[in-house]
């Protein structure tokens, strides 16, 4: 028992004790931290992926459904940064896409106190969200700027959206300085410059809305004289513009001179109405503006019917009666500050030649029939789709510049044109509830104040639904 007081009351080895029986725990706690932190890190490589695949695989219109499930596979292993072997499954069902990937982690400490090595499972889901309008519509298939922003003009269309058919990289480009916003953005090939929102890719190709639906009958040649399609208002002297009376006392100095030279009323009558004035000067498009065969002024109505050598409307107060207008070999032109209303109407250009074309500050409301077989359709380009090979494509423009104001309400449709948009002050859309602008191609610029608003309210403006529509993007689900 000698010394044995001495080594009880002896504490200096505690600490080294305490930490001896400290060891294992501590050594449990740093593992599970380790192996958490790598647990955790894996798992959100996992769950990114997944989101980003079945949302690409939902968004990716230019596959089939059929095939998007397996597109989400290949995406998540191109995506995944982790580490991990991992089982992935992948199902599509009633326009939703699911991904689900299972693995197991090797713990690199805890299998050292008996943790076993963890499973790992996440899964994701996305579908399509809703179905969304397209006013600005784009058909080429392969043309770079098919649809094109330049300038200064302020693009806005919140409620409905702006597609490319094109397979270029740069189907759709802006080179505004103001960004152009639309309820979205979409190309089947791809976009250059700043959008709000940004530009979806990969879109599947939209089918012509209109490709089925047939123009009128058009006869080789005009039936109905000019001067019988056109009925003069009950206006005095003194309502007239000085222009106005100018114009028309040269009109009928040209007729009364054709009718001493050749003793014929009909020419008489034909000399009136072609009546030059001097050509008219566009500053956008520095040249003269293409002046079509038939020609009127100012107080008239017109009639429904075809009109051969196209028609061009310079003057005010000019209303087009309810009906369709087959304008034919020539162009239908808006000038020197025209003012015209067409409600119920649907312009047909056919042959060569026949564009629309609205400018120096001149104005058309115009407004689609609701019923009939061309319903909805303000402007129908009318194409021969019976016999391609012995159809010869010429390249048109329409145009709306220098000025012009186009308020319409219904589809413009130029499956063959390029529509162009330009110049200060040029205003399209505005106060027209529901427009729709279907071309081969689109270019819209303008300098100050240049604007060009769309709506698809289709109920208020007492049209068709606007045509065509398409999916508005994908959304998770799980």
């Amino acid at each position: 028992m000698f010394g044995a007081p001495k080594f009880l009351k002896n504490t200096s080895g505690q600490v080294g004790v305490v930490f001896a029986l400290a060891v294992l725990p501590l050594t449990a706690l740093t593992s599970a931290a380790v192996d958490y932190s790598q647990f955790t890190k894996e798992r959100n490589a996992i769950s990114s992926a997944l989101d980003s695949a079945v949302l690409a695989a939902a968004n990716n219109n230019a596959i089939a459904d059929s095939e998007k499930h397996l597109y989400a596979e290949t995406y998540f292993r191109a995506n995944y940064s982790g580490d991990l072997e991992l089982d992935l499954t992948a199902s599509l069902k009633a326009n939703r896409v699911r991904l689900s990937a299972n693995g197991q982690l090797d713990l690199v400490f805890g299998n050292l106190v008996g943790i076993d090595d963890l499973n790992v499972s996440e899964a994701s889901a996305a579908t399509i969200a809703n179905e969304n309008t397209i006013c600005l519509l784009a058909l080429n298939e392969t043309s770079t700027q098919s649809i094109l922003f330049d300038g200064g003009i302020i693009y806005s269309s919140p409620t409905c959206a702006v597609y490319a058919n094109s397979r270029h990289a740069s189907a759709i480009e802006s080179r505004s300085f103001q960004v152009p916003v639309a309820k979205s953005f979409c190309s089947v090939g791809g976009a250059k410059g700043e959008f709000e929102p940004y530009v979806k890719g990969e879109c599947k190709t939209i089918t012509d809305p209109y490709a089925k639906t047939a123009a009128p009958a058009i006869p080789d040649t005009c039936t109905t004289p000019f001067n019988e399609l056109i009925v003069f208002k009950d206006v005095t002297p003194e309502g007239t513009s000085d222009r106005q009376q100018e114009q028309f006392s040269g009109a009928l100095r040209s007729a009364v001179y054709a009718y001493e030279e050749t003793g014929s009323v009909k020419s008489a009558v034909e000399a009136f109405f072609s009546y030059e004035v001097d050509p008219v000067y566009d500053d956008d498009l520095n040249d003269e503006i293409e002046i079509s065969r038939n020609r009127t002024g100012s107080d008239v109505n017109i009639k429904p019917g075809m009109f051969c050598g196209g028609l061009t409307i310079d003057g005010i107060n000019v209303d087009f009666l309810p009906g369709e207008y087959v304008i034919k070999d020539g162009p239908l032109s808006f000038i020197n500050g025209a003012e015209a209303v067409a409600k119920d109407v649907t312009f047909v250009l056919s042959g060569s030649g026949a564009v629309i074309n609205i400018q120096s500050q001149s104005s058309l409301v115009l407004k689609a029939p609701a019923i009939g077989d061309r319903k909805g359709l303000a402007v129908m380009e009318a194409v021969d789709r019976s016999a391609p090979a012995n159809r010869t494509l010429e390249e048109k423009n329409s145009l709306v510049a220098e000025g012009g104001s186009l308020q319409v309400t219904g589809t413009i449709y130029l499956p063959q044109q390029k529509l162009e948009i330009m110049g200060k002050n040029t205003a399209i859309g505005s106060m027209a509830p529901a427009t729709s602008f279907i071309a081969d191609t689109l270019h819209i610029s303008g300098g100050t104040g240049a604007r060009m608003d769309i709506g698809v309210d289709h109920v208020e403006a007492d049209v068709p639904p606007i045509q065509p529509r398409a999916e508005d993007g994908a959304r998770l689900v799980e």
